[in-house]
């Protein structure tokens, strides 16, 4: 198909209102006019009217024959909206033809209307996806317009939510498969299942489980929005940043096709995002005062410092350095049962050994962990990588090495590792930060950054005394009240 035949076929969506707008305004005015002679269309000017929505209807029809060329719509979809445009024309025609027998115009007006209405439901599906309409509407309505088939049930709990159909598909419906879906696949590309996720498109895979960067479903999104391969295209509602985590973290996360959610360790921030688009609760946190009162007998059993790290949450922080040799493994099985609570841990000095990190690999909630001067080696380090929270460690003076940064790349928080003394050379180190370090969204927050701050000179006031440029003071921030 030729540039110039999909240049003149995409006019459709704006000739295809001129046609409607007409026969609307036209069925109003002969209604009025048969309540109200005085305001009766003349012979003349109904005429008018018939012949302009007949050439109306005719460029509508001939755009969209033009438009639904191009392949990438749904093959039925398109033949029966195809069909009721050209009855649609065929009827405006007639009534041309027999407005001077008002009994059979007003009939066939009615029915015009009838099918245009008809025609633009068909059209509306193949734009947005079959059950568009229907999808807010009343329960009674919603079989009459292609809706109502059952769906899965709404989770309760996030324990409950499947991790693509209930916390992925969603993002990709309300973004992508308006596009990429059942009616209409541009590309080749459908992404309204995750069976047609994984079959790609024209352009490639969209989708290379745990490499976000290399996923063509992600590269169109990172793309600036005025690129001309920016997906969605402009005009079309965009991601939010959290669509962009939330896809983001699937992917990384090898982009399993089902099963729990929670049971993937998902990141907090990741959590709270789903929570939010689910509207369900957090998960449960521990009793602050429970904790407490643990804590303090556990400070006083093995010797130990365990503080709140807030006044109001019930997050802990332990501090075993001060017990030395004498905390060792079994005193940190004691520790378990605050383990719910514990976002920081220092072991720093003390016998554990590898035996002892299989227990802390259970601690899913620990954000910074010292190891420092411990007998931990490569094989303990590697059953930390449940620790999906897990943002600073510090293994000084252990005997670690390189093979031990292996376990380290599935841990997406990681921000600051302490390597001083140990067998971990600096171009492992700089591996593990390309790794861990989304370079892409880095890259979008500097952009964010760099337009904020051109927004700011452009809204700046100066005055130029010739010397040097006088800048007035920063308005005093407003407290919310």
């Amino acid at each position: 198909m030729s540039d110039f035949a999909i240049f003149v076929g995409r006019f459709h969506p704006l000739v295809v209102h001129l046609p409607i707008g007409v026969l609307l305004v036209l069925a109003v005015t002969e209604a009025v006019g048969w309540r109200w002679s005085k305001l009766r269309l003349t012979p003349g000017a109904r005429t008018v009217i018939l012949v302009f929505a007949v050439v109306g209807a005719s460029l509508a029809a001939g755009c969209g024959w033009l438009l639904g060329q191009q392949g990438s719509y749904d093959e039925v979809l398109v033949d029966r909206h195809r069909i009721l445009g050209f009855v649609t024309l065929g009827l405006t025609v007639v009534l041309v033809v027999i407005q001077r027998w008002p009994k059979f115009y007003g009939a066939v007006l009615a029915v015009a209307l009838g099918i245009m209405s008809w025609t633009g439901h068909n059209g509306g599906a193949l734009t947005h996806g079959p059950g568009y309409l229907a999808e807010h509407a009343p329960a009674i309505l919603q079989p009459l317009l292609g809706g109502g088939e059952p769906g899965r049930p709404t989770p309760t709990t996030l324990a409950e939510a499947d991790v693509f159909l209930d916390v992925v598909q969603p993002v990709l419906n309300a973004r992508c498969v308006a596009c990429h879906g059942e009616s209409r696949s541009d590309g080749d590309l459908r992404l309204d299942s995750f069976e047609a996720i994984v079959a790609g498109g024209e352009h490639g895979d969209a989708l290379v489980p745990g490499e976000p960067s290399d996923s063509l479903l992600l590269r169109r999104l990172y793309l600036p929005l005025d690129h001309k391969e920016h997906m969605p295209p402009t005009g079309r509602p965009q991601p939010t940043d959290t669509d962009i985590v939330v896809l983001e973290w699937w992917i990384s996360d090898e982009a399993p096709a089902e099963g729990g959610f929670m049971a993937r360790s998902p990141d907090p921030e990741v959590v709270e995002i789903v929570a939010t688009q689910l509207g369900l609760p957090l998960p449960p946190i521990p009793d602050r005062a429970e904790m407490l009162v643990l804590a303090k007998s556990l400070e006083m059993q093995l010797g130990i410092t365990i503080r709140p790290l807030t006044t109001e949450d019930p997050w802990l922080g332990a501090n075993a350095r001060l017990a030395g040799d004498a905390f060792d493994d079994d005193a940190l099985a004691r520790l378990m049962p605050l383990a719910p609570a514990l976002h920081r841990l220092d072991l720093g000095g003390t016998s554990v050994t590898d035996a002892g990190l299989a227990l802390v690999g259970e601690m899913a909630g620990l954000q910074r962990l010292r190891l420092d001067d411990t007998a931990i080696t490569d094989t303990g380090l590697a059953q930390l990588s449940p620790l999906k929270r897990l943002v600073s460690l510090n293994l000084h003076s252990t005997s670690v090495t390189d093979a031990a940064l292996e376990a380290l790349t599935g841990l997406p928080r990681l921000r600051q590792i302490y390597v001083w003394q140990t067998g971990i050379t600096p171009t492992a180190v700089m591996a593990l930060a390309e790794e861990l370090e989304n370079r892409r969204k880095l890259d979008r927050y500097r952009q964010q950054i760099a337009a904020n701050q051109r927004r700011i000179a452009e809204e700046t006031f100066r005055v130029d005394f010739g010397a040097k440029p006088l800048v007035l003071p920063e308005a005093p921030e407003v407290e919310a009240e």
